[in-house]
């Protein structure tokens, strides 16, 4: 597709840029339309290019124990991905898959790197997002290693919980995503997520309502989430 004017000053990585450094690397960058649940790349390919997410929304994906998917991160416009192998020449370390429609620029690995030596505002915007990542990743592992599958299941929920604005005191989850995405981010079975969401409803820590879910003890949720050795 044609190069989209003004595209990437949708992109938090070149904010402040002027008018005309953002047409050059606009005119650098190749364009594309991405359908929801397209892969963009997959793990271990060799491809070197940066993507910035113009419109739509990504997901970074890895695989765990019983070739399960699990996910790392959700990339939404204004942000980018797929810097680390401009930077390091390796093989991708993830997969990547559209999760809603989405517009996408990408440059090529050795030009991002130009950029970065040519805006040194830019290299330590890359760097401190890099830092993000690994904090991220570290904390994502802990959990990961030391919650057992129903808990993260739990710890899933209590991430997607939000306050209700009609109930200033009550929680919930007005559009519960399905059972393999929340799989997805607990790192376990759509089976596991349906076997731990109606234990909450059983003992009456969670209802549903229409598509979503009302938290109705929020502290005991919280506890069972941070327990070792739940059931």
């Amino acid at each position: 597709m044609d190069t989209i004017d003004g595209g990437l000053a949708r992109v938090s990585l070149f904010s402040n840029m002027s008018e005309a450094a953002l047409g050059d690397i606009e005119a650098r960058c190749n364009w594309a339309r991405v359908a929801s649940g397209q892969q963009i790349f997959d793990k271990d390919s060799d491809t070197l290019e940066v993507y910035f997410v113009v419109e739509g929304a990504v997901r970074i994906l890895t695989t765990g124990t019983e070739d399960r998917e699990v996910a790392l991160a959700d990339v939404i416009a204004g942000n980018y991905f797929g810097e680390l192998a401009a930077i390091d020449g390796m093989k991708r370390s993830a997969r990547v898959v559209a999760t809603k429609d989405s517009i996408l620029a990408s440059l090529e690995g050795p030009a991002f790197l130009d950029l970065m030596r040519q805006y040194p505002d830019i290299a330590i915007k890359v760097v401190e997002r890099l830092t993000r990542i690994v904090r991220s990743l570290d904390s994502r592992v802990t959990q990961l290693s030391t919650q057992n599958e129903t808990q993260r299941v739990w710890a899933e929920i209590l991430r997607l919980a939000q306050p209700d604005p009609a109930k200033p005191d009550s929680w919930q989850i007005p559009d519960l995503p399905n059972h393999k995405e929340i799989a997805a981010w607990a790192g376990t079975s759509r089976e596991q997520v349906a076997q731990a969401i109606g234990e909450l409803a059983r003992d009456g820590i969670v209802r549903r309502r229409s598509m979503g879910l009302v938290i109705c003890d929020l502290p005991r949720l919280q506890l069972m989430a941070q327990t070792r050795g739940a059931a």
